[in-house]
């Protein structure tokens, strides 16, 4: 049986690192601000599937978005969107009541 526990086996993502966590918090943020947490986390969670797809579509256009960003934030957005780990951080940092609830604009 030693060669068959191997075979198919997929290596683990990494864990996040710091640098990739603060900015993660940032778009978090940024998205918690608007009152589309929920509504964010739920959409990355259910094309959780397309992941991949979505990063490799990033590489397709990226001569495009490096016109509007800088290069260097499209490539680590996009190893985020390849991580596992990554969108799950993000999904908790989406899910998580903002420290100061009174800047958070409300929905009528």
């Amino acid at each position: 049986m030693g060669i068959w526990s191997n075979a198919f086996k997929i290596p683990e993502p990494p864990e996040p690192t710091p640098e990739e966590k603060k900015l993660l918090d940032v778009l978090a943020e940024k998205v918690r601000r608007r009152g589309m947490g929920e509504i964010a986390a739920f959409t990355v969670e259910s094309t959780a599937p397309l992941h991949n797809l979505g990063a490799q579509g990033i590489t397709f256009i990226e001569p495009a978005l490096t016109m509007l960003f800088k290069k260097e934030e499209v490539e680590k957005y996009r190893a985020l969107l390849e991580n596992s780990k990554a969108v799950k951080y993000l999904v908790s940092k989406l899910n998580a009541e903002p420290e100061d609830a009174s800047d958070v604009k409300k929905r009528p």
